[in-house]
Parts: structure tokens; C-alpha cells; sequence
């Protein structure tokens, strides 16, 4: 019983500590990405996919709470990322803490302007896909604060 206190206490720990980094992220970027269709349908899959677990997998109390710090990280890494002054917060693919292409890294940035998409940048030598939607609005800003 201790040893499912503290691995629940350690999963908490580390779900908190995520979503905050990502929400503190959030807010203080400068252009922020606009949630799609398909974004919000797989967050409401994953969202029953882990509420459905904590039931199977016991239907307690603490299940759930883990089950709910787990959905609101996924969400968190998923609107997280955006223009930051420092550079663009993107998703990795191996992860669900956003990561940080500084500008001084950057080159080659791509949009498709008639789906108001940042489909790719590149650090270095990497070319990362970024698949990033902002509003139409925000795309004009955006390639104005990137030719600064």
C-alpha cells in the first residue's frame, strides 16, 4: 500500500510539474496555436481512453486523480506550443514537453498560407514539421516578427 502511495504521489508530481511548465509556456507566447478539429477529437479520445483505464483499473479515487493530471498535461502539451519571443515551442513527437527552436537556430521557416499553417522550419541541419495552425491574421504578424 505505501508503495502505491508513493508511485501516485511520483506520477502527480511529475504531471503537475509538466502542465505547469507547458501552461507557463502558453502564456507567454507571442502568437499561440489554433487548436484543429482533429486536435480536439484525439484530446477527447484520449481523454476517454484515460478515464476508461482508471475505471478498469480499479474505479478509486486516486486512479482518477491520476487519470485527470494525465489528460490535463496531454492537453497542456498540446496548446502549448507557438511564437515565443525567443523562438518557436513545438512538439517533438518523443514527447509531451514542448521544445524550444531559438531563433538564432532557425532558418527556412515554411507556411502554407491557404491553410493558415506553419508546416516547417529548420534547426540546423534537422527539418522539423511543425504543423502548427494560426489564425489568418496571426500568419501576416508572424511573417512580419520572423523578417525582423
Amino acid at each position: 500500500m505505501e508503495n502505491q502511495i508513493v508511485i501516485c504521489f511520483l506520477l502527480l508530481l511529475c504531471f503537475v510539474s509538466g502542465s505547469a511548465y507547458n501552461f507557463r509556456i502558453r502564456k507567454q507566447c507571442i502568437y499561440r496555436v489554433r487548436l484543429t478539429r482533429l486536435r480536439i477529437i484525439t484530446l477527447i479520445i484520449a481523454s476517454l481512453i484515460f478515464c476508461g483505464i482508471a475505471y478498469i483499473g480499479g474505479n478509486s479515487w486516486d486512479n482518477y486523480l491520476i487519470a485527470f493530471s494525465a489528460i490535463v498535461f496531454i492537453i497542456s502539451g498540446v496548446v502549448a506550443e507557438g511564437i515565443h519571443e525567443r523562438g518557436i515551442y513545438y512538439q517533438n513527437g518523443r514527447g509531451l514537453l514542448v521544445r524550444l527552436g531559438k531563433w538564432e537556430d532557425i532558418k527556412d521557416v515554411k507556411f502554407d498560407i491557404n491553410k493558415d499553417k506553419l508546416k516547417s522550419f529548420k534547426i540546423n541541419t534537422l527539418t522539423i514539421f511543425a504543423n502548427q495552425y494560426y489564425s489568418s491574421e496571426d500568419i501576416d504578424k508572424i511573417n512580419k516578427y520572423i523578417e525582423k
